[in-house]
């Protein structure tokens, strides 16, 4: 009987809320767009039906958005709020320490569970749970608010949050405990200085570079990447930069037309993909940096028609951005994950020595590439050696 009258419940409710009797709260859609956009992980904990969760949340980011977001819902869990359970589960999914998760509830009971989760909490009261008890929250407000709607009303806050007449993304990335570290972000002048790295490098190893492609290959590595990158720097002042993904698109062009042999498309491509993953961005949140380097590793990986294994650049690159994109998991600040990115990358490199290359010109030699070093790989290497040892002197650095 109880399982009948609560299927009819969620089925009402439902049917309220795709009427649009239940209006969405206000801020709820901007924050969220703004959050998915900016590479945030979202997910609803709840521990109502995953029906009627499902209709609320549709009916306030719109569908498209909604199939962003990951729901936990109805019996997924053995206990309901104030119990943990259903914030563990979420944490879980999330993969990331709780220093860098922020739960945003409207009621004690949901206060409760949060922090027994050991996770941060804003609250946006509603008409019942106004005159909750919500001490422990990291902010209070009235709602998230909106420019063009109802405006927010602080009612208590202990966080580094400072909210105007609506509460911001960055508000919201203020409450987080760990805020102080909280997963870097990339400026334009961030991307900048990446980029003219990278270029210095390959134009000072260029005999280097050059030393160990001759070994089994042409030899033409290093003197390609060379005058390649001359170009960057010597057109730097001319790039437009409107926004990251532009910048990084008209690098990618001088790259693909000037750098000869393979490298040139293989290099270009990879600073295409990344440009067009980047848009019209001018700060990256951490998983866009990541989504950038994965869409750069895919481009080369097709270009090239390689992967992993085939003693290649991506014997180096692809493990130090699985690093990166671990370590940007455990909360660390820029400087360790560029120098633990290195550290792989070294690593990665050196192990190129007993593999037998299976593309490029130095497959031809067959069995005879063993024992050697793959020049590109060690490339990539010197390059987050470079960028590593740079970045603690960075003053951009954010």
């Amino acid at each position: 009987m109880l399982a009948t009258w609560h299927r009819r419940k969620t089925e009402i409710y439902t049917g309220l809320v795709t009427a649009g009797a239940v209006p969405p709260r206000p801020g709820i859609a901007r924050v969220v767009a703004q959050a998915l956009d900016g590479g945030w992980r979202l997910a609803v904990a709840s521990t109502s039906a995953e029906e009627s969760v499902t209709a609320t949340l549709e009916r306030a980011v719109g569908p498209e958005r909604a199939r962003e977001i990951m729901v936990f819902a109805g019996d997924v869990v053995a206990h309901k709020k104030p119990a943990p359970d259903i914030y563990l589960l979420a944490l879980d999914w999330t993969g990331l320490p709780a220093g860098q998760v922020l739960v945003v509830e409207d009621s004690r009971n949901g206060l409760r569970a949060a922090t027994a989760a050991g996770l941060a909490c804003v609250i946006t009261v509603n008409d019942y749970t106004v005159d909750e008890d919500f001490g422990e929250a990291a902010l209070v407000v009235s709602s998230l608010g909106d420019p063009e709607g109802e405006h927010t009303t602080v009612l208590a806050n202990h966080s580094g949050a400072a909210p105007g007449d609506w509460v911001t993304l960055e508000d919201l990335a203020a409450c987080f405990p760990d805020q102080g570290a909280v997963m870097p972000t990339a400026s334009l002048g961030d991307v900048e200085v990446v980029v003219r790295t990278i270029a210095q490098v390959a134009v000072d190893n260029e005999k280097y570079f050059g030393d160990l492609d001759a070994v089994v290959g042409d030899g033409d590595f290093g003197y390609s990447m060379a005058r390649g990158f001359e170009l960057v720097l010597r057109d730097w002042d001319t790039f437009d930069r409107t926004d990251i993904g532009t910048f990084l698109k008209k690098v990618a062009l001088v790259i693909t037309s000037r750098i000869g042999g393979t490298s040139g498309p293989l290099w270009g491509t990879g600073f295409l993909r990344a440009g067009v993953t980047a848009g019209t961005a001018t700060k990256l949140e951490p998983a866009q940096i990541v989504a950038m380097l994965q869409a750069s590793i895919g481009g080369i990986k097709a270009r090239g028609q390689s992967d992993v294994g085939d003693k290649t650049l991506l014997d180096a690159l692809v493990p130090a951005v699985d690093t990166i994109e671990e370590q940007i998991g455990q909360g660390h600040d820029t400087g360790t994950i560029m120098r633990a990115a290195a550290a792989t990358a070294r690593e990665q490199a050196e192990a190129t020595r007993p593999m037998q290359a299976m593309r490029g010109r130095a497959s031809y030699t067959g069995e005879r590439s063993i024992g050697t070093l793959d020049a590109g790989a060690v490339a990539v290497a010197v390059m987050f050696e470079a960028l590593a040892n740079l970045w603690p002197e960075h003053p951009a650095q954010t």
